[in-house]
């Protein structure tokens, strides 16, 4: 016979009381729908239709000189990563595909406070006031609504180039290889339009993501305003960081706000010094993507310009014009092996003809556009040359006149192919990168020029028996320009390991650590390749007629390509920077 006491005859206080008495009782679920319906449903003399969460976007729109931005709550945000989900799952995105991240950023010091500091950071498209994927796109594959200001990704004119990736200090644009395609976030503009809360800030049980509206400057963005200084001289800081642990704000603009404990005890104007706070995964090393078609397209552009450079000083010094011609038909080949291989690149390769598109803005367009012409006008140049070596002489007089038009043909192709250097330079200067600055970029590019032209032209002319004077005046230069773009690497790569930019610093480390083979390679591929041409042109001048005096140049100039080419890899992978804690 059961003992069981009846559910009526309970002992009060018992444990099924108690679990009754508390399942009673709001759950977390209730608590926070009570918390954002009740005091609307209240005000606007609603007792039970759902309020829709109008404190966490603008009522109106915004004014003339303003626009849409995302607030977020330092002091509310919990780091749950709900916002992530929501946007995940709204949008459709594919495994591995993000538009919205959550990072940590700490501190082991914090003001006023012996205790270490640790804050979570949600961040998105920060819809910038001056953004670098719209003035950076080739395609013209994204656009700032004049009237919201959120930055749009316009998917079916996108070619998958993934330059905005690199233009974006934030790293917002992610690439989908399965669509071929660069996404980001709208900020749910379609959700805006009818009056409903984005993903992210309906999904936050905190709210601590909201809609606000901004002065379009994106000064705004700076803490509420007070780091208007510190953006004019482009040291401005979205998050409370330590000053180079993250991209400067002054590059595009963002307007997202981080308002919160965190963010105003970070400014030291107001008598408090600042959280020195760094992003927990700023020591994270990550190689980059190699990019190997952009690095085959770079090194192969600059050895055409080197050889092209070296024919115009051979023809000028008196060397045969079969030679000279044999340059510029090396030079032609590169330029079309490096331009055919750079179509790989694109996730979208039957629309690459869209990418002239942007010239107005863009430093991509403007590569591809130079770099068209200086194929064009080598080709030109490339059948000048072949004529004049022509033996005509029926019609010797048109000949001569065609022969008159070489040399000018020459120096403008060269100067067309200065031009698209130029270009190839600015398109990774601009993207504000600290290991891509203007004196890093230009000397990586121009000592390829003379590194790879030499040797391979060398190697032409040793092989045509040429007269050694030249010869060893040219693998002079190759030997010396060599020699200082090495020594220089490892000069920078030192003084980056102790540097106060956390992604110089990472990339260092990265080239001392998990790319020390590829660095190592590099280095002894271009000392062979010196070594060899300098033996072939010893043994070319000792011993006239030689047979091992080709063999020794190619694999020379093989070496020393190879050499440059693993270099351009590690400029590509050895880039480390981090737009965002947990990016």
């Amino acid at each position: 016979m059961s003992s069981a006491v009846p559910l009526r005859e309970a002992p009060r206080g018992s444990l099924l009381e108690l679990v009754l008495e508390e399942q009673s009782s709001l759950s977390a679920v209730e608590r926070f729908a009570s918390r954002h319906v009740a005091p609307h449903a209240e005000a606007e003399g609603q007792s039970s239709t759902p309020a829709r969460y109008r404190d966490l976007i603008p009522t109106g729109a915004p004014g003339s000189g303003e626009q849409l931005a995302f607030e977020v709550d330092l002091d509310a945000c919990s780091g749950c990563k709900a916002c992530v989900t929501a946007c995940h799952n709204l949008n459709g995105l594919d495994d591995g595909e993000t538009w919205r991240r959550v990072g940590v950023l700490y501190s082991d010091v914090a003001p006023d406070s012996p205790a270490p500091a640790l804050q979570t950071i949600t961040g998105a498209c920060h819809h910038c006031a001056d953004p670098g994927c719209l003035a950076g796109c080739p395609v013209v594959a994204y656009e700032k609504d004049p009237t919201t200001g959120i930055v749009r990704h316009l998917d079916d004119q996108c070619i998958g180039c993934q330059y905005c990736t690199l233009t974006c200090p934030y790293e917002v644009p992610q690439y989908n290889a399965r669509l071929g395609i660069v996404r980001k976030c709208d900020m749910c503009a379609g959700r805006l339009a009818v009056d409903e809360a984005p993903a992210c800030v309906q999904a936050c049980p905190s709210g601590a993501i909201s809609i606000r509206i901004v002065a379009r400057s994106g000064v705004d963005a700076f803490a509420d305003g007070r780091l208007a200084t510190e953006a004019r001289a482009g040291t401005a800081q979205l998050l409370p960081t330590r000053a180079g642990a993250l991209a400067s704000a002054s590059i595009t603009r963002p307007t997202t706000r981080y308002v919160g404990a965190a963010a105003s005890e970070w400014r030291a104007d107001e008598g408090v010094g600042p959280i020195d706070f760094l992003p927990a995964d700023h020591a994270a090393l990550r190689p980059a993507v190699a990019h190997w078609p952009l690095a085959v397209l770079l090194i192969g552009t600059q050895l055409s310009l080197g050889l092209l450079g070296v024919a115009l000083w051979a023809s000028a010094v008196g060397v045969s014009g079969a030679t000279s011609a044999r340059l510029v038909e090396l030079a032609w080949s590169a330029a079309l092996i490096a331009q055919v291989v750079s179509i790989l690149h694109l996730g979208r390769p039957r629309f690459a003809f869209r990418a002239v598109l942007g010239w107005r803005t863009s430093w991509m367009s403007r590569e591809v556009i130079a770099l068209a012409l200086y194929f064009a006008a080598l080709s030109l140049y490339l059948g000048l040359c072949l004529v004049a070596t022509l033996d005509v002489q029926a019609d010797r007089p048109a000949v001569d006149r065609l022969d008159t038009l070489v040399a000018p043909v020459g120096v403008a192709t060269a100067a067309i192919g200065s031009v698209g250097l130029l270009c190839s330079v600015m398109i990774y200067v601009v993207t504000g990168r600290p290991s891509w600055s203007l004196p890093r970029t230009a000397l990586r590019f121009l000592g390829s020029v003379a590194v790879l032209g030499g040797a391979a032209s060398a190697g032409v002319l040793l092989i045509d028996r040429s007269a050694p004077a030249p010869i060893v005046g040219l693998l002079a230069g190759v030997v010396a320009v060599g020699c200082t773009k090495g020594w220089a690497e490892f000069r920078l790569r030192e003084r980056d390991r102790v540097s106060s930019i956390a992604a110089l610093m990472r990339g260092a480390a990265l080239e001392s650590g998990l790319l020390r083979p590829r660095v190592l390679l590099r280095a002894t591929a271009l000392a062979l390749g010196v070594l060899l041409l300098g033996a072939s042109a010893a043994l070319g001048v000792a011993q006239a007629g030689s047979q091992l005096v080709a063999p020794l140049a190619i694999v020379g100039a093989l070496a020393c390509l190879g050499a440059e080419l693993v270099e351009r890899h590690l400029f590509f992978v050895a880039e480390s920077a981090r737009g965002m804690p947990g990016s």
